[in-house]
């Protein structure tokens, strides 16, 4: 293997290895807001304190990926090298029991590149929808939380 293939796969394993960390951050994050938003009794302040530090993971995952120093991930190729169709526990762990096996069914749910067709029709309604709004009626509103939140 050449060197600038060295640095290159090295690169993207630091990318990698960013990303997986800054999504467990994040997921920790939404778990935990979660956890308090079924079991406390949230002030509106607290709940945006709680989207702000949502937003601020998720743009530190969006500056990994948009660092020119990291290997664009979109050029990389993501091909299944076994599929089984029996449970795979190690799979699973890894997973917390999403996904149990990899296999010919969910191979193609995990794997597309664009979203259900299903769901493709609903953005385009959305866009189409939000396209001939006048702006009067586009302005944004304040959520209104359940009372047993605020």
């Amino acid at each position: 293997m050449s060197a600038p293939m060295d640095k290159e796969e090295k690169a993207l394993d630091m990318v990698v290895e960013a990303l997986i960390n800054r999504c467990q951050d994040l997921k920790n994050i939404i778990s935990s807001f979660i956890m308090k938003l079924e079991n406390e009794n949230l002030s509106w302040p607290h709940v945006l304190d709680n989207f702000a530090l949502i937003s601020g993971q998720v743009n530190t995952v969006l500056k990994i990926l948009r660092n020119e120093k990291s290997p664009a991930l979109r050029n990389r190729v993501l091909l299944p090298l076994l599929l089984n169709p029996d449970r795979d526990e190690e799979l699973a762990k890894m997973t917390e029991n999403r996904v149990q096996a990899f296999n010919h069914e969910i191979v193609p749910d995990y794997l597309r590149t664009k979203p259900d067709p299903e769901i493709e029709a609903r953005e385009q309604q959305f866009a189409l929808k939000s396209h001939s709004m006048p702006m009067d009626m586009a302005q944004v509103r304040e959520p209104v939380l359940p009372k047993h939140h605020l």
